[in-house]
C-alpha cells in the first residue's frame, strides 16, 4: 500500500501551486474520517483523496482530467484507487460512481471547498472556528460558494450520511491537518 508521504511526493512531481497540494490534502483527510466513520480501509482512501488531481495543472482540458493521472499512477496505484479517481469526473470517463469508495471521492472533493469558503470568511480564517451550525447554513445558501457543487456534497447520502452528519465528518477531517492547510 502506497503511504501518505508517498502519495504527496507523488503529487508533488506534477503540482506546482501550493493551494492545488493543499486542496488534495484536504480531500484526503476528509476520506481518511469517512473511512474511519465508516469502517473502511483509512490509509487507502486517504491516499486515494490525495492522489485525486495529481493530474490537475497538466491537463489543458476537463474531458482529460482523470485520464491523464490514470496514466500517471499506473504501476504506483492499484486499480481500485485508478478507478476512483476516473469516477471523480465520471461526466468525461464514464466511470460510474458505482461504489462507497467512488462516491465517497466525489462528496469529498466537493466537501473541502465549501469547508475551505467557510474558514476564510471567520474573522481568523481558521478551521477551528468553523462549526457545524455555519458550515450547515453555507451548504444551503446558493450565493455563498457558488462553484460548489451542492448535488456532490449530497452524494454523501447514498453512503447511508445525513447531510449533517456527513458535513461533520468532513469538517473533522479537515481539523485534523489544519497545520498542513495553513487554516
Amino acid at each position: 500500500m502506497i503511504s501518505r508521504d508517498e502519495a504527496i511526493r507523488a503529487v508533488r512531481n506534477y503540482i506546482s501551486k501550493e493551494n492545488n497540494l493543499k486542496h488534495m490534502i484536504a480531500v484526503g483527510a476528509i476520506m481518511r474520517e469517512l473511512a474511519m466513520n465508516l469502517g473502511e480501509d483509512a490509509l487507502k482512501w486517504e491516499v486515494t483523496g490525495i492522489l485525486h488531481d495529481i493530474d490537475f495543472e497538466i491537463c489543458d482540458a476537463p474531458s482529460k482530467h482523470t485520464l491523464e493521472a490514470k496514466e500517471l499512477l499506473q504501476g504506483f496505484a492499484d486499480d481500485e484507487i485508478i478507478n476512483s479517481i476516473l469516477a471523480h469526473n465520471y461526466e468525461y470517463t464514464s466511470v460510474l460512481p458505482d461504489s462507497k469508495f467512488k462516491k465517497a471521492l466525489i462528496a469529498s472533493d466537493a466537501a473541502s471547498g465549501l469547508i475551505v469558503a467557510c474558514a476564510l470568511v471567520m474573522p481568523s480564517k481558521k478551521l477551528e472556528e468553523v462549526k457545524l451550525e455555519t458550515l450547515l447554513k453555507k451548504y444551503r445558501s446558493k450565493d455563498f460558494a457558488k462553484n460548489v457543487s451542492r448535488e456532490r456534497i449530497a452524494i454523501c447520502e447514498q453512503l447511508g450520511l445525513s447531510i449533517e452528519q456527513y458535513l461533520q465528518i468532513a469538517l473533522n477531517g479537515m481539523k485534523r491537518v489544519h497545520q498542513e492547510l495553513g487554516l
